[in-house]
């Protein structure tokens, strides 16, 4: 205990004397969306054994974990920001732009997800998912005429095949390919992409808390439509209420507001980027935890994923300094 103190107190007082603002802000930022994608592996585990043990859809968790989460996070809202809380509302120009962050960014991100491991299966799914970080890239191109940088291109390309040998461990038979598991994971990515793009000038205005609220209260309204959250298929008993609550409150309202206050620090290419510590974190617990054996590829696979994260918030860090010098 004696030792962690002091690595702590050696780390604040790193931390406080040798970064700028613009360098805290990215580490902040790259901190909240590694601890996201921690959440959402820890909660990853969780589903897995609410798969396996329960007769339970995909569609259903996506639903309740939607619609659990956002009322939570709304009433808690409103005892803070009262009637604030409708200003998002208020303006009818950000009912079109709000209602596209909701579904096509929070709602696709989950749901094509898992239909992509429907049609496939959860290593596809997850490598299909990881191409957001190029969809990013293309956007930012497209829309903002902002050009990557090599260094940025390859730390993406590095990331991305760390990914590829976690979930394949260089076995390309582990892959299942059909059109439909191509679409459906490419619409997972292009999900992703617009959950971290799409509603950043809603919180900036309006804040990160009633912006997930009701950005998942529409996007759980929106899921039963297709999956009642009132069609139970499973046996209800203290272990499925407690994994339920677990993903609703801590893998979907608390990660949802990291996320946020990610894309509020660092740029959307970092935060997708850094959202392989998701599959990463699961890799961990499950060599911790669940008996799985490190090996080399995943040992290699871990190290492709994590120097990508360190250096690609490096890089921002260092253009946010010349874009202050500039101003200046």
């Amino acid at each position: 205990m004696i030792f962690l103190h002091s690595l702590f107190s050696f780390f604040l007082s790193w931390y406080n004397s040798n970064m700028n603002h613009y360098q805290k802000n990215i580490f902040k930022g790259t901190i909240y969306s590694l601890l996201s994608g921690l959440i959402w592996g820890i909660c990853g585990i969780f589903g897995e054994y609410f798969f396996s043990h329960y007769q339970v859809s995909s569609g259903w968790i996506t639903s309740m974990r939607l619609l659990v989460a956002g009322s939570f996070v709304i009433t808690l809202s409103s005892l803070k920001l009262r009637f604030q809380l409708f200003d998002i509302w208020r303006n009818r120009n950000n009912y079109l732009p709000f209602l596209a962050y909701a579904i096509l960014g929070i709602f696709s991100v989950q749901f094509f997800f898992y239909l992509c491991v429907e049609y496939s299966n959860a290593t596809t799914a997850t490598i299909l998912q990881f191409i957001s970080p190029v969809f990013i890239l293309i956007y930012n191109r497209i829309i903002y005429k902002k050009k990557a940088s090599k260094k940025a291109i390859f730390y993406v390309l590095t990331a991305m095949l760390g990914v590829f040998l976690m979930a394949t461990k260089g076995d390309l038979s582990k892959l299942s390919i059909t059109p439909l598991a191509l679409l459906t994971g490419l619409l997972s990515a292009l999900g992703v992409m617009f959950n971290v793009i799409l509603p950043q000038r809603f919180a900036k205005k309006y804040g990160f808390v009633p912006t997930v609220g009701w950005g998942m209260i529409i996007a759980g309204l929106f899921s039963n439509f297709l999956y009642p959250v009132y069609k139970i298929s499973f046996q209800v008993d203290a272990i499925s209420i407690c994994i339920c609550l677990t993903i609703a409150f801590l893998g979907t309202a608390f990660a949802f507001f990291l996320s946020m206050k990610a894309v509020s620090l660092v740029s959307p290419l970092v935060v997708s980027v850094v959202s392989a510590s998701e599959p990463l974190s699961s890799a961990i617990l499950s060599v911790l935890f669940l008996g799985l054996v490190l090996d080399g590829y995943l040992l290699l696979a871990m190290i492709l994923i994590i120097i990508p994260m360190i250096f690609l918030s490096i890089e921002e860090s260092k253009n946010k300094l010349k874009e202050s010098s500039f101003n200046t």
